[in-house]
């Protein structure tokens, strides 16, 4: 058994995209805040991260409505970045006002901007760059800006770019936390292949090289989640434009050697629970432990205290086996695993009550274990994209359709 290890777990937001406080994307912020920030107050998740696009264009009236959305929060800890739409109209004047705001704050953890001189179609110029890094629950976080270094202008697009000093800090970034033994996960805007030049596979190449566990991403306006044998990476839905189904937020979570992931529709009342060991056999990274038993970790999202949970393990269509509180948020239990074993599924159950149905609520989480044979696979041909995700996945609220207005969605 894994003991009282800690599990590093957040959640993430979409694409905000918002525009008058009256909008129904605003109305959902609200809600989404008021039950992430109640599961932070009960130890249950580390943070939330807002991936950019949190304006639709980039007006200091439109970021006004984030500011006291989140200042009715204000011991959530909040890790946000910006997205093309925080640039619509070519300057982020207004996004360095909201991050000196936000990030400047102890509920953004204090980050700064760093400046520097880049590249322009005319001449060098001084730029605002928006990206850190923190340690959290024992993973080192690169939160990475794709969108300060691009040109943003007319004739040359609304890019994607990091600069060369912001690769060259990445690059020691993720070497000091390989030598500290502090697993990484890189927070961005959208996937490495939508980098400009050779800048995508430079990305692609450390993210790889290094074996940063989680690449978490907004900009697709869908969920999907895309796996190369070593690097999960993860975009969720859009709240503010989207064609994927009920608006929500995506939990994922380091635990150890597995890094899972879960989409929360927000009409989904809690508790939720995400098994966080062994692997599912699509975001495996190792093989399934040899021995006639597996060990069960999960993490649970309730807002009832962890002494009225009620969570139980099951192979298959097998009995039920209880789980036991490890630490604040996981639960956990060694279970018979035979050969031939396909499906492992958990249950929570709390005190908490479901109205409509007249019935407690409760939800079940189902994997299909790694192997124990695992072999990695090839490195993919175009590291760092869409090109190896999943596909449909509907336990982890993945359609895979790629409804959004970046593959083939509605333009919005």
């Amino acid at each position: 058994m894994s003991g009282t290890r800690g599990v590093f777990a957040f959640a993430h937001i979409g694409d905000l995209h918002l525009e008058h406080p009256a909008d129904r994307n605003a109305i959902d912020l609200g809600e989404i805040l008021t039950e992430v920030d109640g599961l932070h107050k009960h130890g249950l998740l580390d943070f939330a991260y807002l991936p950019g696009d949190l304006a639709e264009d980039g007006r200091a009236a439109q970021y006004e409505i984030l500011i006291r959305a989140l200042a009715a929060h204000p011991t959530l800890p909040i890790r946000l970045i910006a997205g093309d739409h925080d640039r619509q109209h070519g300057t982020m004047t207004e996004f360095d006002a909201l991050f000196a705001r936000v990030m400047g704050s102890r509920q953004g953890g204090g980050h700064r901007p760093r400046g520097h001189d880049l590249p322009r179609p005319q001449t060098p110029a001084y730029v605002p760059h928006y990206y850190y890094a923190e340690t959290i629950a024992g993973v080192r976080c690169l939160f990475l800006d794709m969108i300060s270094a691009g040109y943003g202008r007319k004739g040359f697009g609304l890019d994607f770019r990091l600069g060369p000093y912001q690769l060259d800090w990445l690059r020691g970034e993720l070497a000091a936390a390989a030598e500290d033994g502090l697993p990484r996960a890189v927070f961005t805007h959208t996937y490495p292949d939508d980098l400009e030049g050779s800048e995508k596979a430079a990305l692609a190449g450390l993210i790889r090289g290094h074996g940063v566990r989680l690449v978490e991403m907004g900009h697709t306006h869908y969920n999907e989640l895309a796996h190369d044998g070593r690097t999960l990476y993860a975009s969720a839905r859009s709240v503010g434009q989207n064609e994927d189904g009920s608006v929500g937020y995506a939990v994922a979570a380091i635990d150890g050697a597995v890094t899972s992931w879960r989409f929360k529709p927000l009409d989904q009342d809690l508790p939720i629970v995400m098994i966080t060991s062994p692997a599912d056999r699509r975001l495996a990274t190792e093989a399934l432990a040899p021995g006639r038993d597996i060990a069960v970790r999960a993490l649970v999202l309730s807002n009832a205290p962890q002494a009225d949970w009620c969570c139980v393990a099951r192979v298959d269509d097998g009995p039920a086996y209880p789980m036991r509180p490890a630490g604040p948020r996981v639960v956990q239990a060694r279970v018979p695993w035979p050969d031939g074993s396909r499906r492992l599924s958990v249950t929570v159950t709390d005190t908490t009550f479901n109205i409509r149905k007249r019935d407690a609520n409760t939800d079940t989480d189902t994997i299909e274990p790694v192997s124990r044979t695992f072999v990695r696979p090839l490195t993919p041909d175009k590291p760092g994209s869409d090109a190896f995700r999943t596909g449909a996945w509907p336990e982890k609220g993945i359609r895979g359709d790629q409804l959004g207005p970046n593959r083939t969605g509605r333009g919005w």
